[in-house]
């Protein structure tokens, strides 16, 4: 057992050497047990003074048992809240009005639609004229068989080369007309 803070005295020690303080707590501590305290001398605190609830806890919900939207974007932008669960949430801010868009004329509208699909047809009638076999035949002559027409494998690579030429196109080429 332990000494109560309020049973120690408060007056100095007769001595002044730690040596004294800790053989009194060893004799308390080697002493018989003391009683446990009596019921009435227990003071009145807050435990004692307050039953828990029966009611679940809702603390820790947005808004108690009913959120509303606006309790949900309370606690996104760390509005505090209020004290009391129900209480009316602010005001949320007025909506910021956009800039309306530019409207295009049907002609642009339909130059903007238009354009990657005119662009795909050119790059297939370019990359299908026979000039383009000849180069794959002298260049790459493993692609082409000895009829003239293209193998499977050389279409393939006809076909990597046109979308690798439609890449640069769009993302390289155009870009720099735009800016």
């Amino acid at each position: 057992m332990s000494t109560l803070l309020t049973d120690l005295d408060s007056s100095p020690p007769v001595s002044s050497k730690d040596g004294d303080l800790v053989d009194q707590i060893l004799k308390e501590m080697n002493g018989p047990p003391l009683p446990p305290p009596s019921p009435a001398n227990i003071p009145n605190t807050a435990v004692n003074s307050y039953t828990m609830a029966t009611n679940p806890a809702t603390a820790h919900v947005i808004g108690g048992a009913h959120p509303t939207p606006a309790d949900f974007a309370a606690a996104m932008h760390g509005v505090p809240q209020s004290s009391s669960m129900y209480a009316e949430a602010p005001a949320p801010p007025a909506p910021v009005m956009a800039p309306r868009p530019y409207k295009k004329s049907f002609t642009q509208r339909l130059g903007d639609e238009f354009k990657i699909p005119i662009m795909v047809s050119i790059l297939f009638f370019v990359f299908s004229l026979p000039v383009i076999n000849l180069l794959f035949a002298r260049y790459i002559p493993w692609t082409v068989q000895s009829t003239g027409q293209m193998t499977t494998i050389g279409l393939a690579i006809k076909s990597l080369t046109t979308g690798a030429t439609f890449w640069v196109l769009q993302r390289v080429v155009v870009p720099l007309f735009t800016q």
